[in-house]
């Protein structure tokens, strides 16, 4: 991918996370393509608060980092069968935005300006993973946005909030907080999330 192809990816996952923090945005007014996948992702996120919550509740978030750690072992576990597809790709965004209010809600004197950092950990997942795919599959103007345009999207959108809960209860999900061996005992701890693999198909 391209450094404009990731500028673009990152202008996208800054949008949607000020979205989910309702800061206004003064550099730039969203493009029609950031508004939609707003209305998509936050829509997923929301679904996701709400029906997993007791999962969630269970999330240590403490800092950057480990809001890093938790986004790459969810995403990777979702992504390892290697299917592809706009759905999955909305929920990359959607799960950043889960784990930047986490991370808000339990460092209260952390800066709303977290979203930067957690936009760019979400961008550089989208460009190692699936940029090629979204250049084989019509690129965000012409193949997301016909997929997610109001006639044919919620159908999409579905899948997308099942392909979610399949991902955190096949086979019993648990989530388990194991101490840091590196910590040295001093109180530090990191989440592992073990999802099991699921052997049902995904669109």
């Amino acid at each position: 991918m391209t450094d404009c192809e990731f500028k673009y990816i990152h202008s996208l996952a800054e949008d949607y996370l000020q979205y989910v923090l309702q800061v206004p945005a003064f550099e730039s007014v969203p493009s029609k393509t950031s508004r939609v996948l707003q209305r998509v992702a936050f829509s997923v996120q929301k679904e996701v608060e709400k029906n997993l919550k007791l999962y969630l509740d269970d999330f240590d978030v403490g800092s950057i980092d480990t809001a890093r750690t938790i986004f790459n072992q969810v995403m990777e576990k979702e992504f390892e069968d290697g299917v592809i597809n706009w759905g999955r790709i909305v929920t990359i965004f959607a799960f950043g935005g889960v784990l930047l209010k986490k991370l808000l809600q339990e460092q209260i004197g952390l800066d709303v300006g977290a979203y930067k950092q957690v936009s760019s950990f979400v961008a550089e997942f989208v460009m190692d993973n699936t940029a090629e795919w979204i250049r084989q599959n019509g690129g965000w103007e012409d193949g997301f946005m016909k997929k997610f345009e109001p006639k044919s999207g919620w159908l999409t959108f579905l899948e997308t909030i099942g392909q979610i809960w399949e991902m955190l209860f096949s086979s019993q999900a648990t989530l388990l907080t194991r101490e840091d061996p590196g910590s040295c005992d001093n109180g530090d701890h990191h989440l592992v999330l073990p999802f099991a693999n699921s052997s049902a198909d995904r669109t």
